[in-house]
C-alpha cells in the first residue's frame, strides 16, 4: 500500500470508523487515535456555539455534537469551519435536540460566528448617492455587506443568547424560548457583530435588496405595504438607517 493511501486508510479508520490498514498490533492505538478526535471536533463546535453549550449543558450539548459529528464528519481543514451544517441537521433531525428552538440558536450563532470574522467590505457613504438625477434613482442598486445576513426565525432566540453572551454562571438556566415569527438582522459594525430584529417591511427590502433589485422595485415592494405614495418615504427611511448602519456595500 502506497503511502498516500495508508494515509487515506488512516483517516477514514480514525474519522469513520472504517477498517483500519492491516499495520500489526492490538488495535488500542486506533481507539484513543478515535476517542482524541472525537474529543477534538466535540470541542471545536463548542468553540462556533459557546451560548449553545451554554444552554444545553456539557450533557446535552455532547449528545448533540456526537450525533452531528456522526452524520457530518468534517470536511474543512480548517476546524474553525467545523459545525457549517448544524442548523441544517437540526431542522432535519429535530429528534436530535429538546427543543425546536435550538435550531434557530444555531442559525443565529452561526451568523454571529461568521459576521465576526467575516470579509471586510468598504460602506457605502451617503456622499455616493448625492447628486443623483430622479432616474438615476430609479435604477439604482445596491448591495449587501457580505456580514450582512437575515434570519427569519420561529423562536425568540436572539434575547436569550444575549443574555448568556453577558453571563458568566455556568449555573444560569435558560429561559423557556417563546414562540414567535420573525426576521433578525446580523452585521459587522467596525470590529464587533450587530443584530436587531426587523419590522417585515425592512425585512422584505433587505431580501430585495439581496436579490439584486432597483431602487423603483423596493418602492414598488413598499407600495403593497405602506400605499403607493408612502413608499418612496418609506423606503429612503430604511436606506438612511442602512447607511447609519454600514450594512451596504460601496463599490
Amino acid at each position: 500500500m502506497r503511502l498516500n493511501e495508508l494515509q487515506r486508510a488512516m483517516a477514514a479508520a480514525i474519522t469513520e470508523g472504517a477498517e483500519p490498514p492491516p499495520l500489526g498490533g492490538d488495535g488500542r492505538g486506533l481507539a484513543a487515535y478515535r476517542h482524541a478526535w472525537r474529543a477534538r471536533m466535540v470541542e471545536a463546535l463548542r468553540s462556533n456555539y459557546p451560548v449553545l453549550h451554554q444552554v444545553l449543558g456539557d450533557e446535552g450539548f455532547e449528545a448533540l455534537a456526537g450525533a452531528y459529528l456522526e452524520a457530518h464528519p468534517s470536511r474543512f481543514r480548517s476546524i474553525r469551519w467545523f459545525g457549517d451544517g448544524l442548523e441544517d441537521f437540526l431542522r432535519a433531525s429535530p429528534d436530535a435536540a429538546p427543543h425546536p428552538a435550538v435550531a434557530d440558536m444555531a442559525a443565529f450563532e452561526w451568523a454571529i460566528c461568521l459576521a465576526f470574522d467575516g470579509p471586510d467590505a468598504t460602506p457605502l457613504a451617503p456622499a455616493a448617492l448625492a447628486g443623483l438625477s430622479p432616474e438615476d434613482w430609479l435604477t439604482l442598486r445596491f448591495t449587501l455587506a457580505p456580514t450582512c445576513r437575515v434570519l427569519d426565525f420561529e423562536w425568540s432566540v436572539a434575547p436569550i443568547w444575549r443574555e448568556f453572551s453577558a453571563q458568566e454562571d455556568p449555573d444560569h438556566q435558560a429561559p423557556a424560548p417563546e414562540p414567535l415569527d420573525h426576521s433578525v438582522l446580523v452585521w459587522r459594525q467596525g470590529l464587533q457583530p450587530h443584530w436587531r430584529s426587523l419590522e417585515p417591511l425592512e425585512a422584505g427590502l433587505l431580501k430585495a435588496v439581496r436579490g439584486g433589485v432597483d431602487f423603483a422595485s423596493l418602492c414598488a415592494l413598499a407600495g403593497e405595504i405602506v400605499g403607493e405614495a408612502a413608499a418612496p418615504q418609506a423606503v429612503l427611511q430604511h436606506l438612511g438607517q442602512w447607511l447609519s448602519d454600514g450594512i451596504l456595500a460601496g463599490g
